[in-house]
């Protein structure tokens, strides 16, 4: 069995498709049922289900899923070692960011990388979660940090943790929000996040679910500036719960209880690149730093 056929079996299995991953390998839709065969037929068990316009893991391919991914990921990172002994692994890279660097973990992202590909160069940019996902598909960005779900055939993600975000308002607002419910929260001046942010996606999910939208007064541009509008009165605003709980502490902002909303913060890249050893490198160093 060799390499190239368990890269078939791993594409199949994540796209649930044949010619999507034969286009994504660069092969031919006969060449990756070629490959699946012959890995069955070698083991002897049936790794697919097939039916029209269908293909799905059965329960012995589900099984040895986790095993070939391993695999792969062995022969990459060995691959990606030689390159950089022969020097081989050079260029620019741009990363794409939507917090705060010391909450992303980036400055251990980029030591670990710099430690292990010291050829390449690492740029970033922050930008809104949705130019992320627009930047990575169009080329712009080579991966990038996003907040929010995704769910596109051509993205690949490391999930790495689940992230709170709750309405806050300055100190001066307790007594006012603690009697308030969806209408009056509404009515109250907002500052409002960029609308290709995540914070803005955030807000209009949890205000659609009760049928209204935030008065919004002032558009903040920085998502790092958003906890200094606040307390200085300016309105409401959408904040991270870690931040807005150590601003409570400090008498800054309150909460009001009734807005909470989760995402999830992941990594982003494109399938089609993953065995690029950049990519290969940047998942390694997240997945040790953030222990998943």
């Amino acid at each position: 069995m060799d390499i190239l056929k368990l890269r078939s079996f791993v594409m199949v299995a994540r796209l649930g498709h044949l010619t999507r991953a034969a286009e994504r390998l660069c092969l031919t839709q006969p060449a990756v049922t070629a490959h699946i065969k012959a890995i069955e037929q070698e083991l002897g068990i049936t790794l697919f289900d097939r039916s029209p316009g269908r293909i799905t893991l059965t329960h012995h391919g589900e099984l040895l899923l986790p095993e070939a991914e391993h695999v792969l990921s062995v022969f990459e990172g060995f691959s990606t070692r030689a390159k950089q002994i022969k020097g081989e692994v050079s260029g620019n890279v741009l990363i794409a960011t939507v917090d705060d660097s010391d909450f992303l973990r980036l400055g251990e992202l980029l030591y670990g990388l710099r430690t292990s590909l010291p050829l390449l160069q690492f740029k970033t940019r922050l930008v809104p979660a949705d130019d992320v996902v627009d930047g990575i598909l169009n080329d712009v960005f080579d991966a990038g940090f996003h907040i929010g779900s995704i769910d596109h055939p051509d993205l690949g993600m490391l999930p790495l943790r689940t992230v709170a975000y709750v309405v806050v308002g300055p100190a001066s607002f307790g007594e006012r929000l603690s009697r308030a419910g969806w209408k009056e929260v509404a009515e109250t001046p907002w500052v409002a996040a960029p609308e290709r942010s995540h914070v803005a996606r955030f807000l209009r999910m949890l205000f659609a679910q009760h049928g209204t939208r935030p008065n919004d007064v002032v558009e903040c541009d920085q998502l790092s500036a958003m906890l200094d509008l606040v307390r200085s009165g300016l309105g409401l605003g959408l904040l991270r719960e870690d931040v807005a709980l150590a601003a409570v502490e400090k008498g800054e902002v309150v909460i009001w209880p009734h807005g909470r909303i989760e995402g999830r913060l992941s990594f982003v890249y494109r399938l089609s690149a993953e065995h690029d050893p950049s990519i290969v490198g940047m998942l390694s160093v997240l997945r040790e730093h953030w222990k998943v």
